[in-house]
């Protein structure tokens, strides 16, 4: 309750951030609307529910693309979705990833009242990378769960599908679950040179959108966000592109009690999907996602053996999520009419 009375009292600011050129300075002032609206409290997440659903997905065992685990996921995402949300689409497409190897792409997407103009989007990847390249010894070449690399995100999204089912906004959002975003080139790699070997499910979906001349009023990606220990700074890609609307959720967060979590802190930029939904659609997207800037690093476990659901807490995968439910739920008071 004190969360909800908290939040009746905030104020947000209406319009997000301008887009920018591919690769470019911000050469515009943001247009901003200064009127302050009331913020309308969103439904209450329920964190066991986004916890089972990353422990579904891990049951699968590792999501790694051609496995069978990775078809049997891909089938229950669909299913899953489509069961809170009745537009569901898998698109499917041929990429080739670094070491030349060719894999039938499937990015699972759910859209809530397609008929809708305005519309949010909200994404994550749902594929496992297929080694453990930042191990130590045998274990770099082993295979790992993916529970906060990958499920984390899906399952929160799941989550909010379900409330968005029951609560039922007005507005249009788009879940998408991008797959192939961890088969990039290691570092040590002996394969020649590939450039943007991450993240080719989001590549293919920004050129290829479920919808002709599709567009959002902004994107929000979680990835790794499930972890005991999580730390969420204003990654750098994110402020590049989409200054104002990194605010407004670290704002939000605050806010709501969250900003041990949600630190006032910027880190460097990253390639995750972010970066080609706001290069290659112009939609302003930002990254959620675990990153330490004292260790300049990802959250502990990352692409090693112990990434499983060990490192999973469900209250960290329901404050994301409830995060991420709330700024649909101030959309709600400032989109327009």
């Amino acid at each position: 309750m004190t969360n909800v009375i908290r939040l009746l009292s905030v104020v947000f600011l209406i319009a997000l951030a301008g887009c920018t050129g591919k690769e470019q300075p911000v050469d515009k002032p943001e247009v901003v609307d200064t009127k302050p609206v009331p913020v309308i409290p969103a439904p209450k997440l329920n964190p066991d529910s986004a916890y089972a659903f990353v422990k579904q997905q891990v049951d699968f065992g590792p999501r790694i693309p051609g496995t069978k685990a990775h078809a049997a996921c891909a089938k229950w995402l669909h299913e899953k979705l489509q069961s809170y949300i009745p537009t569901v689409t898998t698109q499917n497409g041929i990429v080739t990833t670094f070491d030349g190897r060719k894999f039938d792409l499937k990015n699972v997407i759910a859209s809530w009242l397609p008929e809708k103009k305005q519309r949010i989007l909200l994404c994550a990847h749902w594929d496992t990378r297929p080694f453990a390249d930042r191990d130590e010894g045998a274990n770099k070449n082993k295979i790992f769960d993916g529970a906060n690399d990958g499920a984390s995100g899906v399952g929160v999204l799941i989550e909010i599908a379900r409330q968005i089912a029951i609560a039922k906004p007005d507005i249009g959002i788009d879940i998408v679950l991008f797959d192939l975003e961890d088969y990039g080139q290691p570092e040590d790699s002996n394969f020649p040179e590939m450039k943007d070997s991450w993240c080719l499910g989001s590549q293919y979906w920004a050129k290829n959108p479920h919808v002709p001349g599709y567009y959002a009023r902004y994107g929000i990606l979680l990835d790794m966000v499930g972890a005991k220990d999580a730390v969420f700074p204003k990654e750098g890609t994110s402020v590049y592109f989409a200054s104002s609307l990194v605010d407004k959720i670290w704002n939000t967060a605050s806010a709501m009690g969250y900003g041990s979590y949600f630190i006032n802190a910027k880190s460097g930029g990253i390639t995750d999907d972010h970066l080609y939904i706001n290069q290659i659609l112009n939609i302003p997207t930002a990254v959620i996602i675990h990153y330490d800037i004292n260790s300049t690093d990802f959250f502990g476990h990352h692409h090693r053996v112990t990434d499983n659901m060990d490192q999973i807490d469900a209250k960290v995968l329901g404050m994301v999520g409830q995060v991420t439910l709330q700024m649909i739920f101030t959309e709600l008071s400032s989109k327009p009419q």
